[in-house]
């Protein structure tokens, strides 16, 4: 990007009018005026908000312009997943450094349009700002049938534990591309599997609405901070424990060739697989894992919620709190 065009020549104006081609169409009044009009379904209102920061969320070492739109987008609309929430709408802020390629910023909304679009996210507009270091902030809209709200606080004792998806790969790709010397024997494959976790996670827009064909009641919550953060963070809201069968944890076969004997630490810490937690009734769970598998996504039952606040695995051991936290 040495030659590229800087921020700097093009100016604001300039990159607004270029970033109009990624915003949607098809809503009443779209971005251009002081604020988009769009026409809501019948529902309440969602809306969740996420900060990116430069070099404590993403990297030029391991993620490109693309990767980060998508991950911005993944973040907040896992979040409208974990809430039941159908999506209708993003908003982004931007700040950048007047040395900021423009390359680079429409990179970042065409992963971002790429994750989103497809999923009712469609940009609405945003704003930007100058700044010393790359800022993305995405705000995200959805709505939901006020009887089919999932919470944190809806989990019972004797519910089970539903993970979707698999854990710990977002990990093993974060450490192939930081410690790549650590892996010289990895399959290519293997390598590529992982980075594509870490890179691409897929938000479970479409789970809510098998849960809510199965039961009329279930807790819910996102894995974007580890398995281990969403089950004591449910247990916590709820007023409950839980055991965890950590033998069952869904772990995909390249991360456990990769991870080796870390791979049960990766996918109760690692975090980042945005991957949906749920609690509901045992007899509802086994049919939401058929149900899942009828669709093509992976379903797992984990553990189950007791009346003992603990929450620990099968051998009696704690499960720990997450290792990083912001201000910690």
């Amino acid at each position: 990007m040495a030659n590229a065009q800087k921020l700097s020549e093009l100016g604001e104006r300039g990159l607004l009018a270029l970033l109009q081609i990624y915003m949607g169409k098809h809503i009443r009044v779209p971005a251009g005026d002081d604020g988009a009009v769009l026409a809501l379904p019948e529902g309440e209102l969602v809306v969740t908000t996420d900060i990116l920061f430069d070099e404590v969320h993403f990297s030029d070492l391991t993620t490109a312009a693309y990767d980060v739109g998508w991950r911005a987008a993944a973040a907040n609309l896992s979040d409208l997943a974990a809430m039941g929430a159908t999506a209708v709408g993003t908003l982004i802020g931007l700040g950048l450094s007047k040395e900021t390629p423009v390359e680079w910023v429409q990179g970042l909304y065409e992963g971002f349009t790429a994750c989103a679009d497809p999923l009712g996210g469609i940009i609405l507009g945003g704003d930007t700002c100058r700044s010393k270091s790359r800022t993305v902030a995405v705000t995200a809209f959805g709505v939901v049938d006020p009887t089919k709200i999932l919470r944190r606080n809806a989990a019972r004792s004797g519910d089970a534990l539903v993970i979707t998806g698999t854990l710990g790969g977002s990990k093993a790709g974060l450490e192939v591309m930081l410690h790549p010397e650590l892996f010289p024997a990895a399959a290519p494959e293997d390598l590529a599997d992982a980075i594509a976790f870490h890179r691409r996670p897929l938000p479970r827009l479409g789970v809510p609405k098998s849960i809510f064909s199965l039961s009329d009641r279930a807790a819910a919550m996102d894995t974007s901070d580890g398995l281990a953060d969403a089950v004591l963070q449910v247990c916590e809201q709820s007023g409950c424990g839980a055991i965890i069968d950590c033998e069952a944890l869904p772990i995909h076969p390249s991360t456990h060739r990769l991870a080796g004997n870390a791979a049960t630490d990766w996918a109760l810490y690692g975090g980042e697989d945005y991957e949906l937690l749920i609690a509901l009734p045992k007899a509802s769970a086994e049919l939401l894992v058929t149900a899942l598998a009828e669709v093509g996504l992976q379903g797992t039952i984990i553990g189950s919620c007791t009346e003992s606040l603990e929450v620990k695995d099968l051998r009696g051991a704690l499960l720990g709190k997450p290792s990083f936290a912001h201000f910690s």
